[in-house]
């Protein structure tokens, strides 16, 4: 019992000896930063009419990032992104006030960067009667500050998509410092 209660103690002492200004381990460790460049308060439309608003903000001193979700009827939906170090990948899980219906509960993992900084998350939706259906979701930073975010779907294992919602998301506030936004 001792000996666990030192091993306890070792493992956490690098929390202690953290000082109250240092930065957090998750923000001092390359790969926590990918979701930055959509960190803020946003205005989300599709073709000119806006859709609702989304809020995305680290939470956890930077070890994770979330999303709030408002449709324009006050429908909300909400999504935890995390980073594992060890297996350098970043995976989604979204959740609305319907979990039940299809879509309404989703997990996606990254599987693509793009060289404009924009990342795609992809996952499978089960239904009821055994079916599934691919989901993804890409997200791209654009030249103007804005974010695009485009989600699309597969019943045919990838090989074509439809798109479901094409919206691009302006920012009104910003959270923390990124090209052409200081908070």
């Amino acid at each position: 019992i001792h000996a666990i209660f030192a091993l306890g103690l070792l493992l956490a002492a690098p929390m202690w000896a953290q000082g109250a200004g240092s930065a957090s381990p998750c923000q001092r460790t390359p790969g926590f930063e990918l979701l930055d460049f959509w960190l803020g308060d946003w205005e989300v439309q599709v073709m000119g009419g806006k859709q609702g608003t989304n809020r995305i903000e680290k939470i956890l001193a930077g070890c994770a990032v979330m999303e709030y979700w408002t449709d324009v009827l006050g429908n909300e939906g909400k999504s935890l992104f995390y980073y594992n170090r060890v297996a350098a990948t970043w995976k989604q899980v979204w959740i609305t006030e319907d979990a039940t219906r299809p879509g309404g509960l989703k997990e996606k993992t990254l599987t693509k960067t793009f060289e404009d900084g924009g990342v795609r998350f992809q996952g499978t939706i089960l239904l009821e009667d055994g079916q599934a259906y691919l989901d993804r979701t890409t997200l791209t930073p654009l030249d103007d500050g804005t974010v695009r975010q485009l989600i699309e779907v597969s019943s045919d294992e990838g090989q074509t998509w439809q798109p479901t919602f094409d919206a691009i998301s302006h920012l009104a506030l910003c959270l923390t410092p990124t090209p052409g936004c200081a908070p």
